[in-house]
């Protein structure tokens, strides 16, 4: 997975990918704010040096950054719902205050995604870290007259 797979809205992304994804974006706008209130000089009640001007520099990279931020977040949702079998525009039921978030949690977090093709392509490859291994019976390893007896 490279940086431009992070925008894209096409194609699947299995739970633990959706996951650290959401992690990752948070944690980056949690480090990125707390930048921006620092470098604005929120708090601070002599505001010295500084000036109209760079706090309109800090707000513009703040705004950036934040769509970057939401785009990524967006695309690895609707990617999550693609490896669920329904299509983005599901996040729609994210909306409405309660019920969306819980939909959101049991839906996309933990509920699996479709094992086999689907229409918005191929199996995620993080599935293949989370599957057990098969399992040979120990029947089947037997010749036929050891299993009968």
């Amino acid at each position: 997975m490279d940086a431009s797979d992070l925008y894209r809205f096409s194609g699947r992304a299995g739970r633990m990918t959706f996951a650290l994804t959401q992690i990752g974006v948070f944690t980056a706008g949690y480090v990125f704010l707390f930048l921006m209130i620092v470098l604005t000089g929120a708090g601070d009640e002599s505001r010295t040096g500084v000036t109209a001007w760079s706090q309109a520099w800090v707000m513009l990279a703040g705004a950036v950054v934040a769509i970057n931020l939401i785009w990524i977040s967006l695309a690895a949702a609707v990617r999550r719902c693609h490896d669920r079998g329904c299509s983005g525009w599901m996040l729609l039921f994210v909306m409405p205050p309660l019920l969306g978030q819980m939909w959101l949690v049991l839906s996309l977090i933990t509920g699996p995604g479709a094992p086999e093709r689907n229409r918005y392509g191929r199996r995620p490859s993080s599935f293949a870290a989370f599957e057990p291994l098969p399992t040979a019976s120990p029947v089947a390893d037997l010749p036929k007259s050891a299993a009968l007896a």
